[in-house]
């Protein structure tokens, strides 16, 4: 252990709360910064899934056949607001550059490595927290309406497989008999058996930050503003006081959020936003026994402890305008395909997933700084690799061996 071991983690949804624990775990003195209660952003409307088995990123060749229906029509999980998508056409041509097969092929790989360790670094936490009844484990089915939905997705759903997620494949009677209460629309599917899901995410992240002030940790419900790195130490500018706040190491986790902290040495990180959404009916969690993806759809119907919810979809829009009404309904929409439900759900959330045009997160020093280190840009893995996350975090300002390589996440990819 360094003598330097006073450390701020900025940022305090899911990714932040599991650095600050495993930061403690390792004997640093760690202060917890966010304007907002702990975990009630992007973190708290999740799919609540634990997707090992997510390394196919929205980026991937058919992206190119596809995008005139993805973009055009009603009925798309996709939605892109026209005018934001214009004055963000750089960000657009690095996505696009990234769905090409050579930069998909590497993409996997790196998601892949990555996820295998997804447990390794969420189990000790679940532990320290002892939250073990805020997690499920009785697998992810994903659906198809048709055979030749089913044989296109044959490639991913093999990829997958060889990146260590293990599934079975599900024939019509199959899916009926798993549930029940699921309309029989859908012709084949695939189980991930072993996946599992958080039943509340609000409440798991209530625990980590209860589970960190009982660590000796401190928490500000500030907003920080601007990062100064002076030698061995990092100032830290609030917006409530003029007198900055001095740390050894500060790590950067506020995910979209991110690039607004001046000083942080991010300008040259094409760092945007996804927006999802859910709905959810209260009291509906029966109707299903695991999390269901309809990947056509853009959904999952996951059961919660308070209900049933779908979530998903993407929306390029930023993260400053209001909720798209019309996404709502292209979510109850197809929920009610799926299911007999109430007319209209009980609740309904956005949320602003940080997004790269790789699909990758960014996990490494900052380039003005080597005691200013980055977590974010997650996009939709961040419940899934927060754990891990939080485990190189904190092995990396601690001087020791990673778990794994993490140079295909690094801040420099972009320069």
């Amino acid at each position: 252990m360094q003598s330097q071991n006073r450390v701020a983690v900025i940022g305090a949804g899911i990714v932040g709360l599991s650095c600050a624990l495993w930061l403690q775990k390792k004997g640093f003195s760690v202060t917890l910064i966010d304007p907002d209660v702990p975990g009630s952003g992007t973190s708290s409307g999740n799919a609540c899934t634990i997707a090992d088995y997510g390394c196919i990123p929205v980026n991937n060749p058919s992206i190119f056949k596809r995008l005139p229906s993805l973009l055009f029509s009603k009925n798309s999980p996709l939605t892109v607001n026209i005018s934001y998508a214009l004055t963000h056409l750089p960000w657009l041509l690095k996505f696009l550059s990234n769905c090409r097969p050579s930069r998909v092929s590497k993409i996997i790989d790196s998601l892949g490595l990555i996820l295998q360790q997804s447990y390794q670094g969420l189990n000790p936490l679940l532990e320290l927290s002892e939250s073990q009844h805020l997690m499920a484990q009785k697998g992810c089915m994903h659906v198809y309406e048709t055979l030749a939905e089913f044989k296109a997705a044959r490639v991913t759903n093999e990829i997958r497989r060889q990146q260590g997620s293990e599934y079975i494949e599900l024939e019509h009677a199959d899916i009926i008999n798993l549930e029940p209460k699921l309309k029989p629309i859908f012709e084949k599917g695939i189980l991930f058996e072993s996946a599992s899901q958080t039943l509340d995410p609000q409440s798991l992240s209530t625990r980590y930050f209860n589970c960190f002030l009982k660590s000796q940790g401190t928490y500000m419900s500030q907003r920080v503003v601007e990062t100064v790195s002076d030698g061995d130490i990092v100032k830290l500018k609030l917006d409530s006081t003029d007198s900055p706040l001095t740390f050894d190491h500060v790590v950067i986790a506020a995910g979209a959020f991110s690039k607004k902290i001046k000083g942080i040495g991010a300008k040259h990180l094409p760092l945007d936003t996804e927006r999802g959404y859910h709905i959810q009916y209260a009291n509906l969690q029966s109707n299903v026994s695991r999390p269901i993806s309809w990947s056509q759809a853009g959904i999952y119907a996951t059961p919660m402890n308070d209900g049933l919810r779908f979530a998903g979809t993407v929306e390029i829009a930023g993260n400053s305008l209001k909720k798209n009404q019309q996404v709502l309904d292209y979510i109850t929409r197809k929920a009610s395909q799926m299911f007999d439900l109430p007319h209209q759900p009980d609740q309904d959330w956005l949320g602003f997933r940080p997004t790269l045009p790789d699909a990758l997160p960014v996990i490494g020093h900052s380039p003005v700084s080597d005691r200013i280190i980055f977590a974010f840009g997650h996009h939709h893995l961040g419940l899934t690799l927060s754990g891990i996350t939080g485990k190189l975090i904190s092995e990396l300002l601690n001087n020791e061996p990673l778990s794994l390589d993490i140079s295909a996440f690094s801040p420099d990819r972009f320069n």
